[in-house]
């Protein structure tokens, strides 16, 4: 008599389990979003070694672009620890507001995409979302191929990163070009998404009605703290051969700098157009 109550009870819980999820599928319809480069994050900018800073190229080689719902938000004790303890507890990566990680996904663009950040509203496709209420975005670093829409000859094939810019400073101006390499499938989490690059609670709600383009960002300047991209690169000091030109070169100072910081969320963002 037990195990047939038992069973009887079981049948009946996962039979109101799988309306439930029908019910929630019935009200969760799936929306169709257009997503494009949003370049509005490349500005010049001045570091804190005192540079003067202009990006002439930036191409990032990513796939797969996953939104999510949910998640813990990150920063509103550690923005107010500053760079001391917060810093022992929790990487750079999760120092900033606005900044969720851990939620469902619920929507994504699938695929592979060489990104020129210089080229405001290019398409990237479209993003095919959940109707929810949505608190960031996930990307994966890739190796740009062949097969990914850039030409044969292009350099920028085996790297994850095309960069070049000018820098001055006090009169002298140095030219910085090169490529960077990223850890191959590593993920970048918690991309905030908003209309305001400045929120410090980031939330956007999909649903029917929902008509908006999403812009993929990446920012130069901290829009929360003082801080740069290029923060903490003495550019004369690595212009070895003295001749104003810095080819970025793998295991030297400034190459290292730039893929670490180029890897944090903190850099990226996802806005609402």
């Amino acid at each position: 008599m037990t195990s047939g109550r038992w069973g009887a009870t079981s049948c009946a819980l996962l039979l109101s389990w799988t309306l439930c999820i029908a019910c929630d599928s019935e009200q969760a319809p799936r929306v169709i979003m257009p997503v494009v480069v949003d370049s509005d994050g490349i500005v010049e900018f001045d570091t804190n070694e005192g540079y003067h800073v202009q990006i002439t190229e930036l191409r990032v080689a990513f796939d797969n672009v996953e939104f999510t719902s949910g998640g813990e938000m990150h920063g509103s004790l550690l923005g107010r620890l500053g760079h001391g303890l917060g810093e022992l507890l929790l990487p750079t990566a999760y120092a900033h507001p606005g900044h969720y990680a851990g939620g469902e996904i619920a929507g994504e663009i699938t695929g592979r995409f060489v990104v020129d950040w210089l080229d405001d509203g290019a398409s990237l496709g479209e993003a095919s979302l959940l109707a929810a209420t949505y608190s960031g975005a996930n990307f994966v670093f890739t190796r740009a191929t062949a097969d990914d829409g850039v030409a044969a000859d292009d350099p920028i094939i085996g790297h994850t990163i095309a960069l070049a810019g000018v820098a001055t400073k006090s009169g002298e101006t140095w030219t910085f070009h090169g490529f960077l390499d990223e850890e191959e499938g590593k993920r970048v989490i918690g991309l905030p998404i908003s209309e305001d690059v400045s929120a410090d609670q980031t939330e956007f709600v999909v649903d029917e009605s929902t008509d908006v383009t999403l812009g993929l960002q990446i920012l130069m300047v901290d829009p929360f703290e003082p801080e740069t991209a290029f923060d903490n690169i003495d550019f004369a000091t690595s212009d070895a051969d003295a001749d104003g030109d810095i080819e970025l070169v793998a295991g030297e100072a400034i190459y290292n700098v730039l893929v670490r910081q180029l890897q944090v969320h903190d850099q990226y963002r996802v806005s609402i157009r």
